[in-house]
């Protein structure tokens, strides 16, 4: 059994850092410098690369707040509440945004996109991993309660499914899986490609796991969040790219 704790804050005395935020730093700083060293295997300019990720980092922000917002709007009371940064995220949203600001990049630049995207996909993979567990330390994604024997307590003593641990577990088996595929001959953007159909589809089943009887978690609407909504539109488009990429030699 997993106890309760939330680990929110590291004071400082002179300085209070916030734990998610400073684990969303590191991940950044990890998904730059593995993107930096593939930039150099690759031939991808590394300038590119510097832009994409601020871009990506704007994206995220910019996304996954408005995405949330949409999503959940009935539980802000006024203005001021929507605007707080210290709440209100989503993953799914700033990273289809960041996508969608890179996209529009690559396309100004006149770069190969689907050669950007796979060159950046393994250190995104590790900034997932380190900005999960952030989430982790902060006890967010609350799941449905469960009697298994690695259940996590919750403040009113229930047990629950630790979905942030899934999320956790489901990306360090995506990186293995992309790893193994980094060394085969790809075309450019399989990869990348193949990173986000195993994303959509773990994140798609770990949502079965999110609770529905607290006032803090996710809408569901016909028993299926938000989030699944949006990934079982998102997923057709993946799997046709796929395919497409699959085929031909054409380069995006």
């Amino acid at each position: 059994m997993i106890p309760y704790f939330s680990f929110t804050e590291i004071n400082l005395s002179i300085i209070t850092i916030q734990v998610w935020g400073l684990m969303a730093s590191i991940g950044f700083l990890l998904a730059l410098f593995l993107s930096l060293k593939e930039a150099e295997r690759k031939n991808v300019d590394k300038d590119d690369i510097w832009n994409a990720l601020i871009l990506a980092l704007i994206g995220m922000i910019i996304g996954s707040k408005i995405f949330y917002i949409i999503s959940n709007f009935s539980e802000f009371n006024n203005l001021t509440e929507i605007f707080n940064l210290n709440f209100g995220f989503s993953f799914l949203g700033g990273a289809s945004f960041a996508g969608i600001l890179l996209f529009i990049y690559a396309r100004y630049k006149k770069i190969n996109v689907l050669k950007l995207a796979d060159t950046i996909t393994l250190g995104a993979i590790l900034a997932m991993i380190a900005i999960r567990t952030g989430c982790f330390l902060i006890y967010d994604h609350f799941g449905k309660i469960t009697d298994l024997p690695w259940g996590r307590i919750y403040l009113d003593g229930t047990i629950r499914h630790p979905v942030i641990l899934y999320h956790i577990i489901n990306v360090l088996a995506i990186f293995l899986i992309i790893c193994y595929f980094k060394k085969r001959n790809l075309r450019d953007g399989l990869l990348f490609l193949y990173f986000v159909i195993c994303y959509l589809t773990s994140r798609f089943l770990t949502d079965f796991l999110r609770c529905s009887d607290l006032n803090i978690c996710d809408a569901h609407y016909l028993n299926l969040t938000y989030t699944q909504w949006f990934i079982s539109i998102l997923i057709f488009p993946v799997i046709y790219l796929i395919i497409k990429t699959q085929n031909s030699d054409e380069k995006v």
